[in-house]
């Protein structure tokens, strides 16, 4: 008997599972929100413009102004130029109009003063990353992205190599120890190195504990955690501006976020190791000692001759012996792996497309983010409802053939249209693609967790990761486009997205399948399947694809 069966007999979704769920799925997610939209709040730039005097302070009343600072029309308002003051030596009084004028403008003489009357002050404000310096808070988000791309591949490694357990706690103390410590920055370099540290832990802390949980799941409630997971992040990213509203200190946001991270490490005695990942790595003892725990807790008997039958005939292949490249030397791993890496590429890329052209809903930086995390919650309905019954595969292909025919719709909008039909039709346009997308984003984590082999599994997701973080790089890019034509970068996500609805048939369905364990049982996996196989439709056909080497009991 196999680890599947093994699991059955201790309970596959007791109150073991439930306890690994409300304390440690919930809140990574929770914690993984509030982290990293804190870098967003933490560089945020609000309005400015040049001061004119040591105790000059931002006002709205621009005729206040007029006499020292250019203006520019900026949607229908004549807002003070943010960089450019008159030259004081080249000024002419108009004495019809009584104020000043000048064909003759200047950079900053005196520095800048800030519009703090919706934001408060941020590292940008206090290091004036402005005018010649507007780079360095793009420049400040490229480097937490280069920290999530090097922590995907580091901590995948750790993962597979030292065990789940150490991964998350090391993660943790990282994330903790450098959040706070970025609070306490003066300067650009010590800021953005921490920030880095932060970046490379954002996501094993919140994507490990909910790998780690799901092998200590039954097939037929592994939607629930993905559930509780998008839930807790969803809540706390809606939650995050109100926390920096209140707050109104960048460096009490650092210090208010990361800390809750410490309670992992000081509770990590509690953590499990996978009991799955233990017995890839030869260490049976330990893996039955463990499953003991799971029967105990769940309050389930289990035979004397546990230890013998919680036994992976394929313990033999163990993590140590295996590498990344392991994705790719046999012919159906190697297809599954590359459609699973161009579809993190690609969602990757066009969820963080839409945050950035979309998040503003006309209003102030605190709604505007609310509405769009809140818009999200309308995906978890379809994913709790539909991918136990439609599968993992179908609910990926619909959603993303709906995000691309959202994104198309924008190049039939007539040119004629008046502005601001126009924007309006973009913006609901915008939240069909952010509904369909996270749909995606959500379901994709799930699926690609039980395609992968357990021995490659830490590795595996290390590696979709790590695409995944290429493609925040390409976002920037799309989202310029805008100043074309605002709504391109919904056609260009849609058309990436018709992409990923293609690839994805290619994959084989996972619904009521139990996780492959070694490389064997991961290129076995879906091979009787057929292109257009769908569990609500073909159930018999997608019963008759038994899992490689069965277990005497089904799930």
């Amino acid at each position: 008997m196999d680890f599947n069966a093994a699991l059955q007999d201790v309970g596959d979704f007791g109150l073991y599972q439930k306890l690994l769920c409300i304390f440690l799925v919930a809140p990574s997610a929770s914690l993984c929100a509030l982290v990293y939209f804190t870098q967003f709040f933490a560089i945020l730039v609000p309005n400015h413009r040049c001061r004119l005097s040591e105790d000059d302070t931002y006002q709205h009343n621009t005729s206040v102004f007029n006499t020292s600072i250019p203006y520019e029309d900026m949607n229908g308002q004549w807002i003070p130029k943010m960089c450019e003051m008159y030259d004081p030596s080249n000024l002419t009084y108009i004495s019809e109009e009584g104020f000043y004028s000048s064909n003759v403008t200047t950079s900053c003489q005196y520095g800048w003063v800030y519009d703090f009357s919706e934001l408060y002050p941020t590292i940008a404000t206090e290091m004036n990353w402005v005018c010649d310096n507007d780079q360095l808070p793009y420049q400040s988000q490229t480097i937490f992205y280069v920290g999530t791309s090097l922590g995907c591949i580091v901590f995948g490694l750790i993962a597979d190599r030292f065990g789940r357990r150490p991964s998350i706690i090391l993660s943790y103390v990282i994330a903790c120890v450098a959040g706070i410590g970025s609070a306490f920055t003066t300067s650009f370099y010590t800021f953005n190195i921490l920030r880095f540290f932060v970046g490379a832990t954002i996501i094993p802390l919140s994507e490990d504990p909910y790998v780690l949980s799901l092998e200590y799941i039954g097939v037929k409630k592994r939607t629930i955690v993905i559930i509780i997971w998008s839930m807790g992040y969803i809540v706390f990213s809606a939650i995050c501006p109100w926390i920096a509203y209140g707050l109104r200190d960048w460096r009490l946001l650092c210090i208010i976020t990361s800390a809750p991270l410490a309670a992992i490490p000081v509770f990590g005695k509690f953590v499990p190791e996978s009991a799955s990942w233990l017995l890839t790595q030869g260490r049976k003892k330990e893996a039955v000692k463990l499953l003991k725990t799971v029967a105990r807790i769940n309050k389930r008997d289990y035979p004397e001759e546990f230890g013998e039958r919680c036994y992976d005939k394929n313990n033999e292949e163990t993590s140590a012996d295996t590498t990344v490249l392991d994705l790719f030397r046999t012919p159906r791993l190697r297809l599954n792996s590359i459609v699973l890496a161009i579809i993190w590429f690609v969602v990757y890329c066009c969820y963080h497309t839409n945050t950035q052209n979309a998040s503003n809903l006309g209003t102030n930086v605190y709604d505007s983010f609310t509405y769009s995390s809140l818009v999200e919650i309308p995906s978890l309905f379809i994913i709790l409802f539909g991918i136990d019954w439609l599968g993992r595969r179908w609910p990926v292909a619909f959603s993303s053939l709906a995000a691309g025919i959202a994104g198309l719709i924008i190049l039939i909008i007539p040119r004629v249209m008046e502005s601001y039909d126009a924007i309006k039709t973009y913006l609901g346009l915008a939240l069909i693609q952010r509904v369909t997308i996270t749909i995606v984003y959500n379901v994709i984590m799930q699926y690609s967790a039980e395609l992968l082999p357990t021995v490659l599994r830490g590795r595996g997701l290390a590696f979709l990761r790590l695409m995944g973080t290429l493609g925040l790089y390409l976002s920037p890019s799309i989202v310029y486009l805008s100043m074309t034509l605002p709504g391109l970068p919904l056609v260009v996500s849609g058309v990436l997205m018709l992409l990923v609805s293609a690839f994805t048939l290619s994959l084989p369905e996972t619904l009521h399948k139990h996780l492959p364990h070694s490389i064997k049982e991961g290129e076995m996996f879906g091979k009787n399947q057929n292109l257009l196989d769908c569990p609500c439709m073909k159930k018999s056909t997608m019963d008759s694809d038994e899992d490689p080497d069965p277990p005497t009991e089904k799930a």
